[in-house]
């Protein structure tokens, strides 16, 4: 029995401090390689505390290796769009001005009932109000009213996000009119958001908001 109380412990011990590693938030916020992260690790760790005859080792390794990825896979999308898009796709946009967008509800397979039952949990009862829904990375659907003043951003470390230029109606060349009459480069931006009028950035070395 002692043995088992030790194992047991042990593993907790290293699940604590994998998930500390990671950095990461509670289940309803994580991503989708988070969550299956989190799944994997479970699994590896409840080897060892089933059958006392497998050696912790079998089970330390495999949750370094996961951990170990979620931190590179992190790392990775915040230097390159290409792994950024696949790892890391931006939010579904379900309503846009007002208006439902159908092809985005069959392409994630959600019905309308299914998004006006979410929409109502959130004191939502008319549409036509609303500037944008979407339908984000963690399965969270996040609504915003015509009068929010909702802003998105549109570079993230010095790189432009044209998927939310677009839903603003700007384009890039919006954009670099914007930082030149702000004697800005892009590359020097941290976070630039903007509402398509306004904007707002941290640059990367002060990382003081204007």
């Amino acid at each position: 029995m002692f043995p088992i109380l030790i194992r047991t412990a042990l593993i907790y011990i290293i699940l604590i401090a994998s998930i500390r590693l990671t950095g990461k938030r509670q289940v309803g916020e994580m991503q989708l390689s988070e969550l299956i992260t989190a799944f994997l690790i479970s699994e590896v760790a409840a080897a060892p505390l089933s059958d006392p005859d497998i050696p912790l080792l079998y089970a330390a390794l495999p949750i370094l290796l996961l951990v170990s990825l979620e931190i590179i896979i992190s790392f990775v999308t915040t230097k390159s769009p290409l792994f950024k898009r696949f790892f890391d796709p931006p939010p579904a946009v379900l309503i846009s001005g007002g208006k439902l967008n159908l092809h985005a509800l069959e392409k994630q397979r959600l019905s309308a009932d299914e998004l006006l039952g979410s929409l109502r949990l959130k004191d939502v009862a008319d549409i036509s109000g609303l500037a944008f829904c979407f339908l984000e990375h963690n399965g969270q659907i996040s609504a915003f009213g015509k009068a929010d003043g909702l802003t998105l951003p549109v570079i993230i470390d010095g790189k432009e996000n044209p998927h939310f230029l677009k839903l603003l109606g700007r384009d890039e060349a919006w954009l670099r009119a914007r930082l030149a009459a702000e004697k800005k480069r892009k590359e020097d931006i941290f976070l630039l958001t903007t509402d398509g009028t306004q904007v707002h950035y941290i640059e990367k070395e002060k990382r003081k908001k204007k």
